[in-house]
């Protein structure tokens, strides 16, 4: 089997804490995914914990200050923080009145709680998305009692219906009160749509929710410690770190033993379905699990080439799409266009791309697509 298919987790090494080793420069806070707004200005000192970022229509997770330190820069898409003196944020307040106050509480402390609804059938998901992202190890046998705490947590607030744990075969997982269904470890079958197949034996079904571990981890850590979790763990190659968010890629990647050459690729996330970085300064999110190094002697570039028509990519769809139809209408800006080929079934694991023959983008111009779709009006003037 191709190695990049593959889903066993890797034996367990030692974990490299990157506060230990010099963090020698200043933490870089994505925004450019999330567009939220900032909440501080150039200049100004902020303490660990604080909130530095929020969704004004408050639907997306809040972003926090990994360090204590000042703010060098603000723009759009990022902040830069200088680690400087030992200050730290005042303890979150939780207010378990009720199921919303309790997910805005998870929201506030910069967790993604969009997809988790009241009543479910929850699903906590520790097969890893890809090779090689799979710190989910570490977190289930070092923290066991910690993701506990946070799934008693969810069930509070959702009061599912069942409760289940997805584990990788041969892996013996398990958390109080779930029933265990073992995945076959190979890609895509990590990813949460295949999982919810897999585990209720249907497509899509309404009512539920699916949460993977390193998700749950934090929940579990947040819950307990009153504060938001700002050091999150992340592979690189084969090395696992705990780094603060805000770690720049260019220091895990010196620091995993890279040495990058131009045309090498550096993914937040997995080969397939990652998301390459423009600079070696973007700092990791907090939902990063895993940084991917593609190097570019020997890998195909992807190029605007025509489609053939070959069909290779409606083949290999685990969602039974037609990504050659959804790329030819986002390429040209036709984007609502997408929408009768069911732009929003996929789940976006990348096959499409690596099949194609013409090495299209595909991946891309369906991400395209979706952002377009979801957050502007449709380009008319493309089509003059």
């Amino acid at each position: 089997m191709n190695p990049i298919f593959l889903l066993t987790p890797s034996d367990r090494g030692p974990v490299l804490k990157i506060r230990e080793q010099n963090l020698s420069s200043a933490l870089l806070i994505s925004l450019e995914i999330t567009e939220l707004t900032p909440l501080v200005g150039k200049e100004e000192l902020v303490a660990k914990g604080q909130k530095i970022a929020s969704d004004p229509q408050n639907k997306l997770p809040s972003v926090h200050s990994s360090v204590s330190g000042k703010v060098l820069d603000v723009k759009k898409d990022f902040i830069l923080i200088e680690e400087e003196g030992e200050r730290v944020a005042a303890p979150l307040t939780l207010d378990n009145s009720d199921s919303s106050s309790m997910l805005s509480y998870l929201r506030e402390a910069g967790i993604d709680v969009s997809g988790l609804k009241q009543g479910c059938t929850l699903i906590i998901n520790t097969v890893p998305a890809e090779a090689g992202i799979d710190g989910h190890r570490f977190l289930i046998e070092e923290f066991n009692q910690i993701m506990s705490e946070g799934l008693d947590f969810l069930k509070e607030a959702l009061s599912p219906k069942a409760s289940a744990i997805a584990v990788p075969q041969g892996m013996s997982w398990t958390l109080p009160g779930c029933t265990g269904h073992e995945i076959k470890p190979v890609y895509p079958n990590g990813l949460a749509p295949m999982v919810v197949k897999a585990v209720t034996g249907k497509e899509m079904p309404s009512g539920v929710s699916v949460i993977d571990a390193a998700t749950l981890y934090r929940i579990g850590r947040t819950v307990h410690g009153k504060q938001p979790v700002t050091e999150i763990m992340v592979k690189v190659g084969n090395t696992l770190f705990q780094a603060p968010v805000g770690t720049t890629v260019k220091l895990l990647t010196s620091k995993a033993g890279f040495k990058l050459s131009d045309g090498d690729r550096v993914v937040l996330g997995g080969p397939l379905s990652g998301r390459a970085v423009y600079s070696l300064n973007h700092g990791i999110p907090a939902d990063t699990q895993g940084v991917t190094v593609i190097a570019g002697s020997n890998t195909p570039v992807a190029k605007d080439s025509p489609c053939l028509g070959c069909g290779e990519c409606v083949i290999k769809c685990p969602a039974r799409l037609m990504p050659n139809m959804i790329s030819r209408h986002a390429e040209f800006g036709l984007f609502e266009n997408t929408q009768a080929y069911f732009i929003a079934s996929c789940f976006e694991c990348g096959l499409c791309a690596y099949w194609c023959t013409a090495q299209r983008p595909l991946l891309q111009y369906i991400r395209l697509a979706k952002k377009e779709l979801f957050s502007k009006p449709i380009l008319e003037d493309l089509r003059k």
